[in-house]
């Protein structure tokens, strides 16, 4: 509660902020309209995942680049670009018409992802250490709110509506009229200049535990996104209108778990917190693997409640290694989970190609259980050291 009272009386870090909703909206929406246009290509479970790799790799495209345009452009002025340039491009899977023509929309809708995500988290670390304030956390949480209000809605306006080019540009609308009179409040914000390649490669170094830790936990968020909605309707067979329910639910818990984050690393500090986080994270998959449909959402928002903190105390880590500015940092760690979100559906696609959804979600397990024996390790070392 006190989280939600403080962006209310502070509406340059509420605007920031609501860009992580505005994010999330858009990609639950598309999350949402996955089945549809599968169905309307006549597209199988491995197609879209081979499809989804482009968008993969128009972000894996994005990661040198956008770190120039941000320094050049300004960090304020480039994530505002970036939204728009990803409004624009959110309507290329839903005018595709072939798979060729989805997976060439797919490469633009995730190079600009990929831009607005890393310009994105560097403005959120820029407005943390220029305001001496700690933000990240609850910053994050609005991107569960968008993917859980995406989400829950998302399948009912479908539904209700039978025309996506609607949907989709009533949604781009409302966003953009809302972030054209909110970005004042971060429009001009400028970061700090990037050090030099040679410096960056050898500070980064401390960074690559974290960074696999975060890839890992987000190749499972990602597909999850991607296919819970497939999941619940081909596994779980749950009717059209309540597939959206698994990605809600699990927005929703991280929504919970990040309001919450900031205090609770406190107390525990980051590497344990993580350690239990993955743990709560198995044991909500086990539950999503039980082919039972409440069962499953359950397991979907177990999941989120462990996953929620994990990505935040990954930033948070990447923000205080020794030697490496907090913008270099976080665009580093940004841009390796940001592969991770969008490789793990691609992963799951091929899995379900070669057996069924059902497997590629006990994939996810174990991905999970590496995330928390790297935790479980670092957490047991950091206790000896102390």
């Amino acid at each position: 509660m006190n989280s939600i009272k403080f962006f209310y009386y502070n509406k340059k870090y509420f605007a920031s902020a609501f860009l992580f909703s505005c994010f999330s909206l858009i990609f639950s929406t598309w999350v949402t309209y996955i089945p549809q246009i599968a169905e309307k290509l006549d597209i199988t479970e491995g197609g879209i995942g081979k499809a989804i790799f482009f968008s993969a790799l128009g972000a894996f495209v994005m990661i040198r680049i956008c770190r120039h345009f941000v320094d050049r452009v300004g960090v304020g002025k480039y994530t505002f670009f970036s939204l728009i340039v990803y409004c624009i491009s959110f309507y290329g899977p839903f005018v595709a018409y072939s798979f060729d023509t989805l997976c060439i929309s797919l490469f633009f809708f995730g190079m600009a992802g990929s831009s607005f995500a890393i310009s994105l988290n560097s403005l959120t670390a820029t407005i943390e250490r220029q305001d001496e304030i700690y933000i990240m956390s609850r910053s994050h949480a609005f991107w569960s709110i968008g993917g859980m209000i995406g989400a829950a809605t998302g399948s009912f306006i479908a539904v209700l509506l039978h025309n996506p080019i609607a949907h989709i540009s009533i949604l781009v609308a409302i966003i953009l009229l809302v972030q054209f009179r909110l970005k004042h409040h971060y429009y001009s914000r400028v970061g700090e200049q990037l050090i030099n390649e040679k410096h960056k490669k050898k500070n980064l170094k401390p960074l690559y535990l974290v960074a696999v830790l975060g890839l890992v936990m987000m190749v499972s968020e990602g597909a999850i996104a991607d296919w819970s909605a497939l999941y619940l309707k081909k596994i779980i067979l749950l009717d059209m209108k309540y597939i959206g329910f698994g990605y809600a639910a699990f927005s929703s818990a991280m929504m919970i778990g990040r309001f919450t984050g900031d205090s609770l690393s406190k107390k525990l500090g980051s590497w344990q917190l993580i350690t239990y986080s993955s743990l709560t994270g198995i044991v909500g998959f086990l539950l999503v693997l039980i082919l039972n449909p409440v069962v499953s959402i359950l397991g979907f928002f177990i999941v989120g409640i462990g996953f929620s903190v994990v990505v935040p105390e990954v930033y948070r880590l990447a923000s205080k290694v020794e030697g490496v500015k907090t913008a270099d940092g976080v665009s580093f760690i940004a841009a390796t989970t940001n592969i991770g979100f969008l490789v793990g559906p691609v992963l799951l696609g091929f899995v379900a190609e070669f057996d069924s959804l059902h497997l590629s979600f006990m994939v996810l397990t174990a991905f999970v259980s590496i995330a928390f024996i790297i935790a479980f390790v670092k957490n047991r070392t950091n206790s000896k050291l102390r």
